[in-house]
C-alpha cells in the first residue's frame, strides 16, 4: 500500500494526538493532517491529486468532504461509551445541556437518549453556516452548556456558554481504520478489473466508448480516441460530427449502422443501448472505411465458403410445451453476449437452434461459422478454427488462411460435437475464451477474438468430465447457458404438424389414416426429425399416393437402406420376391431422385436420405447410380 492512499485529516490537537496513538501501538504508517477548518477541501483536492483513495476523518469535518469529493470518506464513529463520557461531564456543569451536531454524532446521542431516558436537547446541522444560528439561539433560551466539536466549542465561547468537545475513544478509530483497510482492498481489486477491462478494449480495432444518459463520454479506449476524436468526460452533444445521431442515442434508439463524418474520414458506427434499475447508457462501436472494408472482405470470404445461415425461430415448428419453453429460454439467451451449450439427441435441430440464436442477437448481421469436431481429423482441426500464417508448414497456402475463429469476426462460431474435440485442441479453445485473443499457427500476430460461441453435443458433457474426457474448466467456460432440447418422442403432438410442413415443402397433399397418425405418435424415432424427413420423403418419392395407412409406413420401413432396418427403427414387414425386387426398383429410384435434387452433393443426400455417407456410396455402387 502506497503511504497516501488512506489519509487522515483532524481539526483538534486532542484528537490528532489521540489517532497517533492508536497508529503507534498498531505501527500503522498512515499520515495524520490537522488544519483548520477552512482548509480542509484544498487540502483534500491536494491529496487525491497525488494519489489518495480513502479520507478519514469525523463530525462536519467528514460532512464536508462527503458533499464536495468523490472518493469515499470513512468516519470516525461516536460509540456509546464516547456519548456517556462527555455528558457525565455536562450534567456536572449545568442541568440545561444542548448538544450541535452533525447527523452521525445526533444518531448516537438519539440512541444513547432512548437507552438511558435522559433529558438533553439536541440540534442537528448539515452545515457549519447553520451553527452560530443554533447556538445564538439556544443561547436565547438559556441553555448553559454546549457538547459538540471544534466549531461547536468556539461559537459557544462566543456566547458565553460552556462548551464540551465531543471526544473520540480508541476503539472508534481503530475501526474507522479497519474499515478503511477493507474498503482499500476492495477499491484496488475493481481497479485491477478495470484496468485488464480496458487494457482488453485497447487490443479491439473497433473505436468503442460508453455514453451516460447526460451524453458524456464515460470511458473510450484507446481506438476510439483516434476514430472519434474525442475523450473520455467529453459531452458528445458538443461534437459536430455526432449532432445528426444525438437525438437517437439520447432516445435510447439503437442504430445499427450509419456512416459519419469525422475530419473528412468516414467512419461506420453503430450504438447499443443498455440499462438496469440503477444506470442506463449506451455503446457507439466505430470503423473506419478501410477497417469496414476489411471485415467486409472477411465477411464476404465467410459468405463464399458458405458461412451464413438459413433458419430463425420462425422455421421451428411446434405448439407442444416442451418446444415451445426451449424456444423461449434460447430467445431469452440470444440477448446476452455468453457462451451456450445445446444438448440434445442425433437429428433434434442443434444447429437450427443456434442459426435461430445466432439470427435473434446483435451479431445477427455478422457470420455464422460452423464447425464440426467429428467430421475433421485432429491434425487439421486446430488449423480450420486457428487459420494458419504465411508458411507456416510445407503445404501451406500462400498468404496464409484465415481460420474459423477470424472468419467469424463479430459474429457467432458454432461448434458442433464439441465431445469429440482432442484435449490438445480444448487446451487451446480454453485460452481464446480466457484471454479474448489467439494468433494463427506459425503467427505471432494477435488477434481480437471478438465472437459469440454456441456448442452442442449429443453427449452429457459431465460424464465425460468425470470420465477424464473433457476439461472441466472448459465445460465451465461453454456451459454457462445451457439449452436441452427435446427428442422427437417426448413431443409427440408436433409429429403431424412437422410432416404437414415437410409435405408443403414439396408442394404435396397427403393424408393419414387414424392407424397411421397412432403408429407415428407411438414410434420412438431414435433419428428424431431426421429420421422423420427420411420417412416422409420416400413416401413423396416412391409411392404415388394422396392417403397413408400404417400398412404403408411399414412398407416405408422396408424400403429404408441398410442401416434403416435396424429393430430400433420401422417393425420389418414378409415381403415375396417379387415386391423385394420391386423395392429395389423404387429404392434406386428415390436415391436417384434425390442426387438430382442435390446436385450431386452426397453429403445433402445422405442426410435427406436418413443414412450416412458411407451407406450412400455403398447404394450409389450397387445400383450403378453416378453421382
Amino acid at each position: 500500500m502506497n503511504n497516501n492512499e488512506i489519509v487522515i485529516f483532524s481539526v483538534s490537537r486532542t484528537i490528532t494526538q489521540r489517532i497517533m496513538n492508536v497508529l503507534i501501538e498498531r505501527k500503522l504508517d498512515i499520515p495524520v493532517y490537522e488544519f483548520r477548518y477552512s482548509d480542509v477541501l484544498d487540502k483534500a483536492h491536494e491529496m487525491i491529486q497525488s494519489g489518495t483513495k480513502i479520507i478519514i476523518s469525523r463530525g462536519g469535518t467528514a460532512a464536508l468532504l462527503r458533499s464536495n469529493i468523490t472518493i469515499p470518506v470513512v468516519e470516525i464513529a461516536h460509540d456509546f461509551h464516547g456519548v456517556y463520557r462527555i455528558l457525565q461531564e455536562a450534567n456536572s456543569k449545568s442541568q440545561k445541556i444542548a448538544a450541535v451536531g452533525f447527523p452521525q454524532f445526533c444518531s448516537a446521542l438519539r440512541h444513547y437518549q432512548n437507552m438511558t431516558n435522559e433529558e438533553f436537547k439536541i440540534c442537528q446541522v448539515y452545515n457549519h453556516h447553520d451553527i452560530e444560528n443554533v447556538i445564538k439561539n439556544l443561547s436565547e433560551n438559556n441553555y448553559h452548556t454546549v457538547i459538540g466539536g471544534l466549531t461547536v466549542a468556539e461559537m459557544a465561547q462566543k456566547y458565553n456558554l460552556n462548551a464540551i468537545m465531543g471526544d473520540t475513544d480508541n476503539i472508534s478509530i481503530e475501526q474507522a481504520i479497519n474499515e478503511s483497510h477493507s474498503l482499500l482492498k476492495y477499491i484496488n481489486r475493481e481497479n485491477s478489473k478495470l484496468i485488464m477491462s480496458h487494457s482488453a478494449l485497447n487490443q479491439a480495432r473497433e473505436g468503442i466508448m460508453c455514453i451516460d444518459q447526460l451524453g458524456e463520454i464515460i470511458n473510450i479506449n484507446a481506438a476510439g480516441v483516434e476514430l472519434f476524436q474525442c475523450q473520455a468526460g467529453d459531452k458528445l452533444f458538443k461534437k459536430e460530427a455526432f449532432k445528426e445521431i444525438y437525438a437517437s442515442i439520447i432516445n435510447e434508439l439503437d442504430i445499427k449502422e450509419q456512416a459519419i463524418d469525422i475530419n473528412g474520414v468516414t467512419i461506420h458506427i453503430s450504438v447499443r443501448h443498455f440499462s438496469n434499475p440503477k444506470i442506463s447508457y449506451a455503446v457507439i462501436t466505430g470503423l473506419s472505411q478501410e477497417s469496414s472494408l476489411w471485415q467486409n472482405s472477411i465477411s464476404k470470404k465467410s459468405k463464399l465458403r458458405g458461412f451464413s445461415t438459413t433458419w430463425s425461430f420462425d422455421d421451428i415448428i411446434g405448439q407442444s410445451p416442451a418446444i415451445r419453453d426451449v424456444i423461449k429460454k434460447a430467445k431469452l439467451c440470444a440477448r446476452h453476449e455468453l457462451p451456450i451449450h445445446i444438448l440434445g439427441d442425433t437429428g433434434t435441430g442443434k444447429e437450427l437452434f443456434a442459426q435461430s440464436i445466432h439470427n435473434h442477437s446483435a451479431r445477427s448481421h455478422s457470420p455464422f461459422i460452423a464447425i464440426n469436431c467429428a467430421a475433421i481429423p485432429e491434425g487439421i482441426l486446430e488449423s480450420e478454427l486457428f487459420g494458419y500464417a504465411d508458411g507456416a508448414f510445407t503445404s501451406a497456402r500462400k498468404g496464409g488462411k484465415p481460420g474459423v475463429f477470424e472468419m467469424a469476426m463479430n459474429g457467432t462460431v458454432f461448434i458442433d460435437e464439441i465431445s469429440e474435440a482432442p484435449l490438445s485442441v480444448q487446451v487451446k479453445l480454453l485460452r481464446v475464451l480466457q484471454e479474448k485473443q489467439f494468433s494463427r499457427l506459425g503467427g505471432d500476430t494477435l488477434i481480437t477474438a471478438d465472437f459469440r460461441l454456441i456448442t452442442a453435443s449429443n453427449k452429457d458433457l459431465r460424464q465425460l468430465v468425470a470420465s477424464g474426457e473433457f476439461r472441466q474448466d472448459l465445460y465451465y467456460r461453454i456451459n454457462i447457458l445451457e439449452l436441452s432440447l427435446p427428442a422427437l418422442r417426448q413431443r409427440p403432438g408436433d409429429i403431424m404438424l412437422l410432416i404437414q410442413n415437410l409435405l408443403y415443402q414439396q408442394g404435396k397433399q397427403i393424408t393419414f389414416t387414424p392407424d397411421a397418425v397412432d403408429f407415428l405418435h407411438r414410434y420412438s424415432w431414435p433419428g428424431n426429425i431426421r429420421e422423420l424427413q427420411a420417412v416422409i420423403y420416400r413416401l413423396i418419392v416412391l409411392l404415388d399416393i394422396d392417403r397413408v395407412s400404417k400398412d404403408v409406413l411399414l412398407q416405408i420401413g422396408q424400403i429404408a437402406p441398410d442401416d434403416y432396418n435396424e429393430s430400433s427403427h420401422f417393425p420389418a414387414t414378409g415381403v415375396t420376391s417379387d415386391e423385394t425386387d420391386l423395392l429395389k426398383k423404387q429404392e434406386k429410384r428415390l436415391i436417384t431422385h434425390v442426387i438430382e435434387k442435390t446436385d450431386g452433393d452426397r453429403t445433402k443426400a445422405s442426410v435427406m436420405l436418413g443414412i450416412s455417407p458411407t451407406t450412400l456410396w455403398r447404394k450409389l455402387k450397387q445400383h450403378n447410380i453416378s453421382g
